[in-house]
């Protein structure tokens, strides 16, 4: 973690360089980039930031809420134009972001994300889901579900039997459903990579296509025996990839 003094928010950073600023999925945690971050901080100044979705001071439980707090993250750090990324969640907040306030976003990076389609698991949850359910939803997650291991599992089920956090989920989910950003990809021309697991059955490859044939100036790169979540399950594939994009659209001079 960052040992620069900044109230009210947490987050990890690598290297020097142009900033890039990578966000996490719903269930996720700002350590899900951990090695991609090592990999970025070479020409990059990479942060990741742990998103506040299960702050009660987070008052609007919203994607656009959530963009709002990351447009006073890159204040608080004094950013005034970033590449951001992110997967999921974070993917749809990133576009948000670029929605909301274009002129600080100079690239996107988006993996697994939603904002086009994605599965809902809210449905049929159980008040009180085993550790067999929740094992079940996340293996979805992975094509390899070895990546599931017990103590992941746990710390899964420990949240959501908090009724609080449990609720937040339910009106995060639900709200990300209902901002389907279709009729709005159109107006977004930075560089995007769209860098996707072949495998993804929560964001399927199509919805990667979807994305890819409605951005201008996209790129689409498809990672094979991945799922939805390409920085856990190939770091290093996604890391050196995303890497080498950057470098190639500043060398050509598309990205400052």
């Amino acid at each position: 973690m960052s040992d620069q003094p900044c109230p009210g928010f947490r987050w990890l950073e690598r290297g020097d360089g142009a900033p890039v600023v990578l966000l996490h999925g719903l269930m996720g945690s700002m350590h899900d980039w951990d090695p991609v971050l090592e990999i970025l901080a070479d020409g990059s100044r990479a942060i990741a930031p742990e998103l506040p979705i299960f702050d009660p001071a987070l008052s609007r439980v919203s994607v656009e809420g959530v963009a709002e707090w990351v447009v006073s993250f890159l204040d608080a750090l004094g950013l005034e134009q970033v590449a951001l990324g992110g997967n999921s969640l974070g993917g749809h907040v990133a576009l948000a972001v670029a929605l909301a306030a274009p002129e600080r976003v100079s690239a996107l990076i988006l993996t697994g994300s939603s904002g086009l389609f994605e599965r809902s698991f809210t449905r049929g949850v159980p008040h009180r889901p085993s550790a067999a359910f929740i094992r079940e939803k996340m293996e979805e997650i992975f094509f390899d579900p070895a990546l599931v291991t017990p103590e992941a599992v746990e710390a899964v089920r420990g949240s959501v039997l908090q009724p609080a956090i449990a609720l937040r989920l339910i009106r995060m989910a639900r709200a990300a459903k209902r901002n389907n950003l279709e009729s709005y990809l159109g107006a977004i021309t930075v560089p995007t990579l769209i860098l996707w697991g072949r495998e993804d059955r929560i964001t399927p490859l199509a919805v990667a296509e979807h994305f890819h044939a409605t951005m201008p100036g996209s790129t689409l790169i498809v990672l094979r025996h991945c799922g939805h979540a390409p920085m856990i399950e190939q770091p290093e594939a996604f890391g050196a990839i995303t890497r080498a994009w950057l470098e190639e659209s500043r060398l050509a001079g598309v990205l400052r």
